[in-house]
C-alpha cells in the first residue's frame, strides 16, 4: 500500500466565461491527483458541519489523463449522489491501468458550481522533474 500523500501539490485557477481551467502541478503522478482533488474542493466545499466520513474509490484507465478526468467525475458524482464533500486524499496507489484511493470528507451539500470536467485542454506531463496538469472544469 503507497503511505499518504505527504507532498504538497499545487493547483492555481484560471477563469473562463462557462469554465474554470485548473492548472495543477506536484513531485509525482500520484501529487497531481491529490492537487485535482485540492482544486475540486475549493470550487465545491460547502459549510463543514456535516459528518465525517471516508469513501474508498477505484478506477480503471489505460490513459493517466483520462484517469484524472474519471477521477475528478467520480469526486463529482460523489457529491451529487451521497452528498461527499471531499477535503483531503488519505490514500492514493496508481498501478499500470488503476487507481485506488481514500478520500476523507463530510456529508453535507457541496456547492453546485461544477457541472462536469471537459475533455478538451487537458495534460498530464512530467516536465524538467515535476509533473503537471491541466483540466477544465464546466461550471
Amino acid at each position: 500500500m503507497t503511505p499518504p500523500v505527504r507532498a504538497e501539490p499545487e493547483h492555481h485557477f484560471v477563469e473562463h466565461g462557462g469554465e474554470v481551467e485548473v492548472e495543477l502541478a506536484a513531485e509525482s503522478e500520484i501529487g497531481i491527483f491529490a492537487a485535482g482533488l485540492d482544486a475540486f474542493a475549493e470550487l465545491v466545499v460547502g459549510s463543514e458541519d456535516g459528518e465525517p466520513m471516508e469513501l474508498q474509490i477505484a478506477l480503471r484507465g489505460r490513459d493517466r489523463t483520462l484517469l484524472l478526468v474519471d477521477w475528478l467525475n467520480e469526486l463529482l458524482f460523489l457529491g451529487e449522489v451521497e452528498q461527499f464533500v471531499p477535503t483531503n486524499v488519505v490514500s492514493i496507489e496508481l498501478g499500470d491501468e488503476s487507481l485506488r484511493a481514500t478520500v476523507a470528507g463530510y456529508r453535507g451539500t457541496p456547492r453546485p458550481l461544477v457541472k462536469g470536467v471537459a475533455l478538451n485542454g487537458l495534460r498530464f506531463e512530467q516536465e524538467g522533474g515535476v509533473w503537471h496538469g491541466h483540466v477544465v472544469f464546466d461550471v
